[in-house]
């Protein structure tokens, strides 16, 4: 089951102070910011993971997460999901043996990331015949860009796509964190039925080793940047 809170903005106006130091100017004007919140993540009752992200398509964002991390391998694993203010309660079909609290933020090379054996140890060697055209994976990013709309409002979101051998977009979304950008693309082709193993991964932010253990653990066979 399925229980949803409604999602905030996913930008806000906020008065900017731009400081231009080669004309000695300083003036302050109103722009567009893209958000960003905390959610804590709640599996049978106890505190898993602490997560930077952008509030909305939460529920994209917590499957994709569960998906990424190997705690689950598909949907129906999931028996409650509530997504309340600044928190969500998952209750799966199976206990799980939980480590220490993981806290994911936007920025890179905090000790608190470091990725836990469980999630690594794990992955297995991925063997796919699929073939992606030449001119899809060079224009991926291209592809990519067009869609972030977010990006071009505020420029500081991460946007993240799924695409087919021809370059199509199956799924796409952005986020501040580019890890939570990945989580919810994830999220979003689970929701849509996609096979993982005919699909790649595109996106904006650059790829850390966790990116990679995802993209591992669900089966995808080519990540893009």
């Amino acid at each position: 089951m399925l229980r949803e809170n409604s999602e905030e903005s996913v930008s806000t106006r906020h008065t900017i102070l731009r400081i231009d130091m080669r004309r000695k100017l300083i003036r302050s004007f109103m722009d567009e910011v893209v958000v960003e919140s905390q959610l804590s993540l709640y599996i049978n009752g106890r505190l898993y993971s602490i997560l930077s992200m952008t509030p909305f398509e939460i529920k994209e964002l917590i499957v994709g997460h569960l998906m990424a991390e190997g705690i689950i391998n598909k949907l129906d694993e999931i028996v409650e999901l509530k997504i309340g203010k600044r928190r969500v309660y998952v209750k799966l079909s199976k206990e799980m043996l939980m480590e220490k609290i993981r806290i994911i933020s936007t920025e890179c090379g905090s000790g608190e990331r470091r990725i836990p054996p469980r999630i690594w140890m794990k992955l297995k060697k991925q063997r796919s015949l699929i073939r992606f055209a030449s001119q899809a994976v060079i224009e991926a990013v291209k592809n990519l860009n067009s869609s972030a709309e977010t990006y071009r409002k505020t420029g500081g979101a991460h946007a993240a796509a799924l695409m087919d051998g021809q370059g199509r977009i199956l799924a796409v979304t952005e986020d501040i964190s580019r890890h939570s950008a990945v989580d919810k693309v994830i999220g979003k082709a689970v929701f849509q039925g996609l096979d993982f193993k005919e699909i790649f991964l595109t996106s904006s932010g650059r790829i850390t080793s966790d990116i990679v253990i995802k993209a591992a653990n669900i089966g995808l066979s080519l990540i893009h940047i």
